[in-house]
């Protein structure tokens, strides 16, 4: 009896470690470029049709999640190979776009929150930290003074947010799936994330039948919004 009660201390210590060691393992699980752009800053008044709206009030979030294989297929053969995630396509799938904090009740895309700080190039070592969920430096930039500066104090605390909201979804094998059609893909997840509610993802697919983006929406409070 004293035997197995050892050996179940044992085997459950064992387990511990493992789970440590491969959560601690996760930032570092996807290939990294050798090494990171050297300019990668982001200013929305070069960008044609950019706005800056400082006083639309937040109401919710939207995290955004793209599917890279698609992402990747609708590049032209130049720009997919300046894109690194797409030079390494087995290894990306559905990553994260961004987090838009959300108006309650826009009539433009201009009226959500937006661009409301320039900042900065983010440091490296803040990139290198997320980068296996969203490859690509200028991408991250973007999405922090775009989005992320409209709701949060530091670009550590919006990634960190969005590293929490993405680690807490069981993301279904989308490649793995005979029939990966908007409704497939949208019952795949309510079933495999049984406290998202169904009226808070949206399953964009582009034609004929590739998915582009997943979008789920959170409340204030960083929960699941109904």
């Amino acid at each position: 009896m004293e035997r197995q009660f050892l050996a179940a201390v044992c085997f459950s210590a064992l387990i511990a470690i493992w789970s440590r060691v491969n959560a601690a393992a996760i930032p570092n699980s996807c290939p990294l470029p050798p090494q990171l752009k050297a300019k990668y800053d982001f200013d929305w008044k070069l960008k044609n049709g950019e706005k800056q709206n400082l006083i639309a009030k937040v109401a919710y979030l939207k995290l955004v999640l793209s599917w890279s294989p698609t992402y990747c297929e609708s590049l032209s053969a130049t720009a997919r190979n300046k894109q690194f995630q797409c030079r390494n396509s087995d290894s990306f799938g559905l990553i994260v776009h961004g987090l838009w904090p959300q108006a309650a009740k826009p009539a433009a895309i201009n009226d959500h929150p937006r661009n409301c700080q320039d900042d900065k190039q983010l440091n490296a070592t803040l990139v290198k930290r997320f980068y296996c969920m969203m490859p690509d430096e200028y991408l991250m930039q973007a999405e922090w003074e775009k989005h992320g500066s409209c709701h949060y104090a530091t670009a550590n605390d919006y990634f960190t947010t969005i590293e929490k909201f993405y680690k807490s979804l069981n993301i279904p094998n989308i490649r793995s799936m005979k029939n990966s059609t908007q409704a497939n893909i949208r019952r795949a997840f309510l079933q495999s994330n049984p406290k998202l509610f169904a009226s808070a993802i949206q399953v964009s697919m582009n034609p004929p039948n590739r998915l582009k983006e997943v979008k789920i929406c959170y409340d204030l409070k960083n929960q699941l919004k109904n």
